[in-house]
Protein backbone atom coordinates (compact mmCIF):
# COMPACT_ATOMS: atom_id res chain seq x y z
CA UNK A 1 0.00 0.00 0.00
CA UNK A 2 3.06 2.60 1.08
CA UNK A 3 4.69 1.62 -2.22
CA UNK A 4 1.96 2.31 -4.58
CA UNK A 5 0.85 5.86 -2.71
CA UNK A 6 4.96 6.59 -3.56
CA UNK A 7 4.68 5.63 -6.99
CA UNK A 8 1.67 7.67 -7.57
CA UNK A 9 2.76 10.47 -5.96
CA UNK A 10 5.95 10.29 -7.82
CA UNK A 11 4.28 10.01 -11.13
CA UNK A 12 1.98 13.22 -9.76
CA UNK A 13 5.06 15.08 -9.42
CA UNK A 14 6.42 13.96 -12.64
CA UNK A 15 3.21 15.37 -14.77
CA UNK A 16 2.89 18.73 -12.58
CA UNK A 17 6.84 19.57 -13.59
CA UNK A 18 5.91 18.74 -16.94
CA UNK A 19 2.90 21.04 -17.05
CA UNK A 20 4.72 23.82 -15.24
CA UNK A 21 7.22 23.40 -17.71
CA UNK A 22 4.61 23.54 -20.29
CA UNK A 23 3.28 26.45 -18.97
CA UNK A 24 6.47 28.69 -18.58
CA UNK A 25 7.40 27.56 -22.56
CA UNK A 26 3.66 29.41 -23.11
CA UNK A 27 4.16 32.26 -21.20
CA UNK A 28 8.14 33.36 -21.04
CA UNK A 29 7.96 34.25 -24.38
CA UNK A 30 4.77 35.75 -24.69
CA UNK A 31 6.33 37.99 -22.11
CA UNK A 32 9.39 39.14 -23.51
CA UNK A 33 6.69 39.82 -27.00
CA UNK A 34 3.99 42.11 -25.25
CA UNK A 35 5.98 43.18 -22.11
CA UNK A 36 6.63 46.98 -22.60
CA UNK A 37 9.79 46.79 -21.96
CA UNK A 38 10.63 45.17 -24.77
CA UNK A 39 8.88 48.03 -26.94
CA UNK A 40 11.40 49.54 -29.59
CA UNK A 41 12.20 53.11 -28.01
CA UNK A 42 15.44 53.92 -29.61
CA UNK A 43 16.61 53.91 -33.64
CA UNK A 44 19.59 54.67 -35.04
CA UNK A 45 21.07 54.35 -38.01
CA UNK A 46 24.94 53.68 -38.59
CA UNK A 47 26.30 55.24 -40.21
CA UNK A 48 23.67 58.28 -39.53
CA UNK A 49 20.99 58.16 -42.13
CA UNK A 50 17.99 60.66 -42.50
CA UNK A 51 14.48 59.06 -43.09
CA UNK A 52 10.90 60.12 -42.85
CA UNK A 53 9.11 60.08 -39.39
CA UNK A 54 6.41 57.93 -41.18
CA UNK A 55 9.31 54.98 -41.14
CA UNK A 56 10.14 55.53 -37.62
CA UNK A 57 6.71 55.35 -36.58
CA UNK A 58 6.34 51.83 -37.77
CA UNK A 59 9.32 50.85 -35.21
CA UNK A 60 8.65 52.39 -32.32
CA UNK A 61 6.18 50.37 -29.99
CA UNK A 62 7.45 47.31 -31.35
CA UNK A 63 8.59 44.26 -29.69
CA UNK A 64 11.74 44.02 -30.54
CA UNK A 65 11.80 40.02 -30.77
CA UNK A 66 9.72 40.45 -33.56
CA UNK A 67 11.51 42.79 -35.36
CA UNK A 68 13.83 41.38 -38.44
CA UNK A 69 15.25 42.70 -41.98
CA UNK A 70 11.84 42.27 -43.61
CA UNK A 71 10.71 44.83 -40.96
CA UNK A 72 12.64 47.87 -42.53
CA UNK A 73 13.14 46.02 -46.24
CA UNK A 74 10.97 49.17 -47.08
CA UNK A 75 14.26 51.43 -47.52
CA UNK A 76 15.30 49.52 -50.32
CA UNK A 77 12.55 51.09 -52.64
CA UNK A 78 12.42 54.22 -50.91
CA UNK A 79 16.55 54.84 -51.32
CA UNK A 80 18.34 52.91 -54.52
CA UNK A 81 21.60 53.55 -53.18
CA UNK A 82 21.20 51.39 -49.88
CA UNK A 83 22.61 47.88 -50.86
CA UNK A 84 22.58 46.19 -47.61
CA UNK A 85 20.54 46.46 -44.28
CA UNK A 86 21.74 44.77 -40.18
CA UNK A 87 19.65 45.07 -37.56
CA UNK A 88 21.19 45.20 -34.25
CA UNK A 89 19.07 44.39 -30.84
CA UNK A 90 20.30 46.31 -28.19
CA UNK A 91 18.43 44.87 -25.43
CA UNK A 92 15.84 46.31 -23.81
CA UNK A 93 14.23 48.75 -26.45
CA UNK A 94 17.10 50.23 -28.84
CA UNK A 95 17.16 49.12 -32.17
CA UNK A 96 20.44 50.06 -34.26
CA UNK A 97 19.78 49.94 -38.01
CA UNK A 98 23.20 49.60 -39.87
CA UNK A 99 23.29 50.30 -43.79
CA UNK A 100 25.79 49.53 -46.34
CA UNK A 101 25.54 51.92 -49.44
CA UNK A 102 26.57 51.44 -52.51
CA UNK A 103 30.21 52.78 -53.89
CA UNK A 104 29.98 55.91 -55.93
CA UNK A 105 31.76 55.94 -59.02
CA UNK A 106 32.00 58.94 -60.90
CA UNK A 107 30.57 62.49 -60.93
CA UNK A 108 28.87 62.83 -64.43
CA UNK A 109 29.00 66.64 -66.08
CA UNK A 110 26.26 66.77 -68.85
CA UNK A 111 27.02 69.48 -71.12
CA UNK A 112 25.13 68.44 -74.08
CA UNK A 113 22.03 70.37 -73.39
CA UNK A 114 21.64 74.78 -72.72
CA UNK A 115 21.77 73.99 -69.39
CA UNK A 116 24.97 71.42 -67.64
CA UNK A 117 23.53 68.92 -66.05
CA UNK A 118 25.59 67.43 -62.86
CA UNK A 119 24.77 63.72 -61.61
CA UNK A 120 26.85 61.18 -59.55
CA UNK A 121 26.41 57.60 -60.66
CA UNK A 122 26.34 54.78 -58.11
CA UNK A 123 27.77 51.12 -58.72
CA UNK A 124 24.73 49.71 -59.61
CA UNK A 125 24.49 52.13 -62.14
CA UNK A 126 21.37 54.38 -60.07
CA UNK A 127 21.83 58.61 -61.27
CA UNK A 128 21.38 60.72 -58.37
CA UNK A 129 21.59 64.60 -58.94
CA UNK A 130 22.10 67.71 -56.25
CA UNK A 131 24.37 65.41 -54.21
CA UNK A 132 28.33 65.70 -52.96
CA UNK A 133 30.15 63.41 -55.04
CA UNK A 134 32.76 61.85 -52.79
CA UNK A 135 36.33 62.13 -53.32
CA UNK A 136 37.15 58.77 -54.74
CA UNK A 137 35.10 59.17 -57.87
CA UNK A 138 35.87 59.37 -61.22
CA UNK A 139 35.20 63.14 -62.92
CA UNK A 140 33.52 62.40 -66.33
CA UNK A 141 32.51 65.12 -68.74
CA UNK A 142 30.31 64.91 -71.81
CA UNK A 143 30.50 67.42 -74.44
CA UNK A 144 29.04 65.59 -77.34
CA UNK A 145 26.81 62.88 -77.82
CA UNK A 146 25.21 60.51 -78.64
CA UNK A 147 25.72 58.54 -75.97
CA UNK A 148 25.32 54.84 -75.95
CA UNK A 149 23.05 53.39 -73.02
CA UNK A 150 25.73 51.31 -71.65
CA UNK A 151 28.09 53.79 -70.80
CA UNK A 152 27.50 54.04 -67.39
CA UNK A 153 27.93 50.28 -67.48
CA UNK A 154 31.51 51.01 -68.73
CA UNK A 155 32.45 53.85 -66.39
CA UNK A 156 31.30 51.84 -63.51
CA UNK A 157 33.63 48.58 -64.96
CA UNK A 158 36.67 50.88 -65.80
CA UNK A 159 35.99 51.90 -62.02
CA UNK A 160 35.67 48.30 -60.38
CA UNK A 161 38.75 47.62 -62.37
CA UNK A 162 41.16 50.24 -61.68
CA UNK A 163 40.10 50.64 -57.70
CA UNK A 164 42.22 47.05 -57.96
CA UNK A 165 45.50 48.81 -58.19
CA UNK A 166 46.70 50.24 -54.91
CA UNK A 167 48.63 53.03 -55.78
CA UNK A 168 46.10 54.34 -58.47
CA UNK A 169 43.99 57.22 -57.06
CA UNK A 170 40.35 57.06 -58.67
CA UNK A 171 39.31 60.28 -57.64
CA UNK A 172 42.55 61.96 -59.97
CA UNK A 173 41.27 60.35 -63.24
CA UNK A 174 39.62 62.41 -65.49
CA UNK A 175 37.39 60.98 -68.62
CA UNK A 176 35.84 63.63 -71.37
CA UNK A 177 33.30 61.80 -73.68
CA UNK A 178 33.48 63.30 -77.62
CA UNK A 179 30.49 61.50 -78.78
CA UNK A 180 33.11 58.86 -80.95
CA UNK A 181 35.54 58.65 -78.13
CA UNK A 182 36.67 58.97 -74.92
CA UNK A 183 40.00 60.89 -73.57
CA UNK A 184 41.44 60.39 -69.73
CA UNK A 185 43.69 62.68 -68.17
CA UNK A 186 45.58 60.80 -64.99
CA UNK A 187 47.99 63.20 -63.05
CA UNK A 188 50.23 63.94 -66.25
CA UNK A 189 49.12 60.70 -68.35
CA UNK A 190 46.68 61.56 -71.17
CA UNK A 191 45.15 58.28 -72.48
CA UNK A 192 43.31 58.16 -75.61
CA UNK A 193 41.00 54.96 -74.66
CA UNK A 194 39.22 55.26 -78.45
CA UNK A 195 35.75 54.19 -78.62
CA UNK A 196 33.55 54.08 -75.31
CA UNK A 197 33.89 50.63 -75.21
CA UNK A 198 35.77 48.02 -73.22
CA UNK A 199 36.82 50.06 -70.89
CA UNK A 200 37.55 47.93 -68.31
CA UNK A 201 39.77 45.37 -70.39
CA UNK A 202 41.66 48.54 -71.59
CA UNK A 203 41.69 49.30 -67.70
CA UNK A 204 43.55 46.58 -66.89
CA UNK A 205 46.21 47.34 -69.72
CA UNK A 206 47.01 50.44 -68.84
CA UNK A 207 46.89 49.92 -64.95
CA UNK A 208 50.17 48.97 -64.28
CA UNK A 209 51.33 51.84 -66.65
CA UNK A 210 49.38 54.52 -64.07
CA UNK A 211 50.18 52.77 -60.59
CA UNK A 212 53.77 53.52 -61.47
CA UNK A 213 53.51 57.28 -61.45
CA UNK A 214 56.23 57.89 -63.58
CA UNK A 215 54.59 58.14 -67.36
CA UNK A 216 54.08 62.34 -68.21
CA UNK A 217 53.03 61.80 -72.05
CA UNK A 218 50.50 60.28 -74.40
CA UNK A 219 48.77 56.55 -74.27
CA UNK A 220 46.70 55.93 -77.33
CA UNK A 221 44.86 52.43 -77.53
CA UNK A 222 45.66 50.48 -81.17
CA UNK A 223 42.89 47.74 -79.57
CA UNK A 224 41.62 46.50 -76.69
CA UNK A 225 44.39 45.31 -75.25
CA UNK A 226 47.19 47.11 -76.35
CA UNK A 227 48.58 50.58 -76.89
CA UNK A 228 51.54 52.83 -77.61
CA UNK A 229 52.61 55.81 -75.70
CA UNK A 230 55.41 58.27 -75.90
CA UNK A 231 56.14 58.09 -72.36
CA UNK A 232 59.21 56.57 -70.75
CA UNK A 233 58.35 53.03 -69.23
Amino acid sequence: MIKGNIDIEKTSFRTFLVFSFFLLAILLPSYLIFSSKYMVRNVEFSPKYQVDSSFLETLYGESIWTLDETSVESLYSADPTIEKIELTKILPSKLEIKLKLYEQVAEISDLRGSQPKLSVLYKNLYIAESIDASKNTLSVTIVNGPVDNGFNGEVVALFMTLSNFDDINTGSLKLTHLGTSVIGYYKDTEILFGNPIDLATKAAAVGELLSDGSCQGTVRFVSTNSFVTDCNI
